[in-house]
């Protein structure tokens, strides 16, 4: 990382104007220029860049590939000191450990933060890893190196149905006890304020889900210097449904669709179905019916569970 001081800094000792002729400074009040720069700046789908719904990492909120217009911090250096911490501070900084979408496969997370000023380190707010369970449970404590300066009140780490060992092969749904290994990982992470664990399976699991999840309410994941530990808050963790590609169905993946040409798995649709832009899955998913699901439609079911912040036990 450069030495050199961060543009913020530089701007600032400039003297920018003030912008007195400009309504958006002399007429509009700061926090409603604020909510303009929030929406502004804050990550949305592109709708020019589809994910099919064939992939690995397609799923609710994951439909497309997202953009932020950050445009906005070239129009002047006022609205660049006012800014130029949004993008980073607002958006959920996303890293891959494995499978994840062509252009935003980002996984290495300490490569990515140094590249950050000190400045922006600080301002980072949100943390996902959508990770496989090899990936997630080789996590050691000796093995953590985090940027100085980085801080991330919360984490999300997400299993996706497709991450479990072996599901493939149908196998039982099972998670390593985090105090064996990766619960050091999660303790390293600076600043670290609220925990959110999301498990996804098919719905032939769901029981398996269920199981883990009452397993996973009583785990706790001690905070590196500090007498306190993320535990489970007490709220009913969060369940949800959605209808997607049963080409990960173990039984659909092992008879030919997983060995993988994702470029020809549209084309393969062609003839059989026609709900690509909206046809039977969207019939299914405004129904509510689980009965009937078609050949290309798979129910899936999600569990967030929530940890703050209490006293070591």
């Amino acid at each position: 990382m450069s030495s050199e001081q961060p543009l913020s800094t530089r701007i600032a000792a400039s003297n920018p104007r003030n912008q007195e002729q400009s309504p958006l400074f002399s007429s509009l009040h700061p926090e409603l220029r604020n909510l303009v720069f929030r929406h502004a700046l804050t990550e949305y789908d592109d709708p020019e860049r589809p994910y099919s719904k064939h992939e690995y990492y397609f799923r609710p909120g994951m439909e497309s590939a997202s953009k932020i217009d950050t445009n906005l911090l070239l129009t002047c250096r006022l609205i660049y000191l006012e800014t130029h911490l949004a993008p980073i501070a607002l958006n959920e900084h996303v890293f891959w450990m494995f499978r994840g979408p062509p252009g935003r496969f980002v996984s290495n997370h300490e490569r990515y933060f140094d590249r950050m000023t000190h400045e922006q380190r600080a301002a980072v707010r949100r943390v996902r890893f959508v990770t496989q369970l090899f990936w997630l449970e080789s996590q050691k404590h000796r093995d953590v190196v985090w940027p100085t300066g980085l801080l991330v009140p919360k984490l999300a780490i997400t299993i996706r149905h497709s991450d479990w060992w072996y599901w493939e092969d149908s196998q039982p749904l099972h998670i390593e006890e985090p105090r064996y290994g990766w619960a050091g990982w999660v303790g390293s992470v600076p600043g670290l304020q609220e925990l959110e664990l999301e498990l996804e399976t098919i719905d032939a699991q769901r029981e398996q889900l269920e199981e883990q999840v009452r397993i996973a309410l009583g785990w706790t994941f001690p905070l590196d210097g500090t007498h306190v530990s993320l535990v489970h808050d007490g709220e009913e963790p969060v369940d949800s449904m959605w209808l997607g590609t049963s080409r990960m169905d173990p039984e659909n993946f092992n008879n030919g669709w997983g060995s993988g040409d994702e470029e020809d798995s549209d084309d393969d649709d062609e003839e059989e179905s026609d709900d690509e832009e909206g046809g039977d899955d969207d019939d299914l998913e405004g129904s509510g019916e689980d009965s009937g699901l078609g050949r290309k439609s798979s129910v899936y079911n999600t569990t967030r569970l929530p940890a703050k912040k209490s006293p070591r036990r």
